[in-house]
């Protein structure tokens, strides 16, 4: 079958790619600076929470009950974001929380921030209703984040996440910043309002953002990124989403040694984890043209991390393995949080 899966893949990969870029209506950004040294300061490399310094405050959380299903409270949420970018859209977080079934875990469940991938609708897509619905079932508390510049938070007249990540250099950054401590500030919330332990599932640029987050923050008991790697440049030529920004890039006149010098502070692998690899968790699709799989192998080399999962599977075509992924996010949380794997519970 892997023949099959790589091919399905492949092809669901590169349409994805054609058809967002066919989307009309999506600009490209030039930059309004090349020189961002001011943002990569010496000192944010031995401390990255010094830049990513937002978030240890209590958030104040509007929460607004939706509907009870199978034994799964969903709730949607909002707050005003710690980071000021100009945009009144983008300053609102919001979300859902999906409150586990008490007969799993019960005051001991841990607690899962989800965290979605660039241009998509966000914490309000179906795909991410399902999963974090699942993970519910099976004892896991989720609170569903809405990045920057994608959904609800997209200002008018802009589409999901072109201001999150573009040739604009400066802007990139401090959209980055804004959903790590966006995240930090959601860690504080659950950590305050969950009795179990709280860590982070990324998927996609979410997983950049839990990796960073991971940096800066010691809090997290777990982290799983997915299909993510801590490098956005690395293996460029490889990637076909490498390709399309590279282009932009090009472009914009800028090199990619530019690049790689102003987005270090937002590139995971540029620091060391407060995270223990130990509770870090890869998981990776074989045939990803989006990710390559080279890069996940760098992440795991760089930062001594021995547990991972390598799935047969593109970028988008991870969703065909919905269910397998879900129950490696499940085991992963338990096993790091000392609950076991309550099969009956799973069955129900």
């Amino acid at each position: 079958m892997r023949p099959v899966y790589r091919s399905i893949s492949r092809t669901v990969d590169k349409f994805i790619v054609v058809y967002e870029g066919a989307t009309k209506g999506r600009k490209r950004h030039s930059p309004a600076s090349v020189d961002l040294s001011e943002l990569n300061r010496p000192e944010y490399f031995e401390s990255p929470e010094k830049f990513y310094n937002l978030g240890c405050d209590m958030p104040e959380l509007t929460i607004t009950p939706e509907h009870v299903k199978a034994d799964v409270r969903v709730s949607r949420y909002s707050f005003k974001s710690e980071t000021v970018s100009g945009h009144e859209e983008n300053d609102t977080v919001v979300g859902r929380i999906f409150r586990a079934r008490d007969d799993v875990h019960g005051k001991d469940a841990p607690c899962a921030i989800v965290i979605h991938g660039w241009r998509e609708s966000g914490a309000f897509a179906s795909y991410y209703y399902l999963m974090c619905w699942l993970l519910a079932r099976y004892g896991i508390n989720c609170v569903m984040y809405n990045q920057p510049y994608h959904g609800p938070r997209a200002p008018r007249g802009s589409h999901d996440g072109d201001l999150m990540m573009s040739a604009d250099m400066e802007q990139t950054v401090k959209a980055f910043r804004q959903s790590v401590c966006d995240v930090r500030s959601l860690l504080t919330w659950t950590s305050g309002n969950f009795s179990g332990p709280v860590g982070l599932v990324g998927l996609s640029l979410g997983g950049f953002i839990s990796l960073l987050t991971a940096c800066a923050d010691e809090r997290p008991k777990f982290v799983i990124p997915v299909i993510a790697a801590g490098d956005l440049l690395e293996n460029i030529d490889k990637s076909i989403v490498g390709d399309t920004i590279a282009r932009d890039l090009k472009a914009a006149g800028i090199s990619l040694e530019t690049v790689e010098k102003n987005w270090r502070v937002i590139t995971p692998c540029s620091f060391k984890p407060k995270v223990s690899p130990d509770n870090i968790y890869p998981i990776a699709g074989e045939f990803d043209m989006m990710i390559p799989i080279e890069n996940v192998v760098s992440l795991q080399r760089k930062w001594g991390i021995e547990r991972a999962r390598v799935m047969p599977c593109g970028h988008i075509a991870i969703g065909m393995f919905g269910r397998t992924l879900v129950n490696e996010i499940a085991d992963f949380i338990r096993d790091r949080c000392g609950l076991g794997n309550p099969a009956a519970a799973d069955a129900k």
